[in-house]
């Protein structure tokens, strides 16, 4: 019965966008939508503000796709779970057990560096309600293509809302995608010596939709049971999520309003460049799932092909919303 395979949503393009003072970091990653690697690229252009590096020691303003081919190649994301974005199991509705990092859900790491006075990265500008699938636009976003689906059961897809069977929509799998952003160590910063009480982790939903959030009877849950006469335990704890993102000052766009999507304080490492400023860096570990409790992650969006774009920000918090 397909409610029991695996949902799986093929990434095909991934892009970091990263705005720096004055200047821009592009990236971007394309796979195929057969599980093939197609192309694979990411490039950076940038001024010497924010540099970043995929292994903590050789930073640049180009990356190749060298790189990046053996950590993204024949990723699918798969439901899985998670209520913290750190830890993850098998996912929601799905019965499967093993669950693998880069196999069922993508996860990796960015090393941030600058010399400017501002050391605070924040991920910034969610678009995602505005911007079509085969267009580009500066900023954050969680899109896809979308799938035509016929219900073949009469459910209860919202808290008002019914889809009949035999119904034909189409649905996202962008609404059930989720995002977490653990501010890590750096391993090749002595002197940071922070506690883990002091790094930065949170979940990201783009969607921005907190009725479809996690674990409610409507949507997926709703689904299943009318097609499989099978009820199953609804998770009592639920994640902690984060639905927007910190707005920029619109006196100063180097400033942001609140603390909300800080990603990575960047820790002073004792060592100049070669004009005697001193370098900060800054370790981040980014996932990004299918949540399997999700009200939209049910058979109507396998299949699907995702564009995800982040953009991050150097940027201070505003004098007037600090404590």
């Amino acid at each position: 019965m397909k409610i029991f395979k695996k949902l799986s949503i093929v990434i095909i393009t991934f892009v970091l966008l990263l705005v720096t003072l004055g200047s821009t970091t592009l990236a971007w990653i394309s796979l195929s939508t057969v599980n093939n690697v197609e192309g694979l690229s990411l490039t950076a252009t940038t001024g010497e503000e924010l540099e970043i590096s995929l292994d903590g020691i050789n930073y640049s303003n180009n990356i190749s796709a060298e790189q990046l081919h053996e950590m993204f190649e024949d990723i699918r994301l798969k439901s899985v779970t998670s209520v913290d974005g750190i830890n993850f199991e098998a996912g929601g509705l799905q019965f499967f057990q093993n669950v693998y990092a880069n196999e069922d859900y993508m996860q990796f790491d960015i090393w941030f560096q600058t010399t400017e006075n501002v050391h605070d990265v924040y991920l910034v500008n969610n678009i995602s309600d505005d911007v079509a699938y085969n267009n580009q636009s500066n900023g954050t976003y969680v899109i896809s293509r979308g799938v035509e689906w016929t219900s073949k059961e009469t459910f209860q897809y919202g808290p008002n809302q019914y889809v009949n069977e035999g119904d034909t929509n189409t649905y996202y799998s962008s609404d059930a995608v989720r995002l977490s952003f653990n501010e890590q160590h750096n391993e090749y910063n002595e002197l940071d010596q922070r506690s883990s009480v002091e790094l930065t982790h949170w979940i990201f939903d783009p969607s921005g939709d907190q009725t479809r959030g996690y674990g409610e009877r409507y949507g997926a849950y709703s689904y299943f049971v009318e097609r499989t006469r099978y009820h199953i335990t609804i998770p009592s704890a639920k994640p902690g999520v984060m639905y927007e993102l910190s707005e920029l000052n619109p006196r100063n766009p180097y400033e942001v309003l609140s603390n909300s999507s800080k990603v990575a304080t960047l820790q002073d490492t004792g060592i100049v460049n070669q004009d005697g400023l001193p370098i900060y860096q800054g370790k981040l570990r980014v996932s990004i799932w299918i949540e399997g409790w999700d009200a939209d992650a049910f058979d109507a969006i396998d299949g699907d092909t995702l564009k995800i774009q982040l953009q991050f920000k150097l940027a201070k918090l505003a004098e007037s919303n600090m404590d």
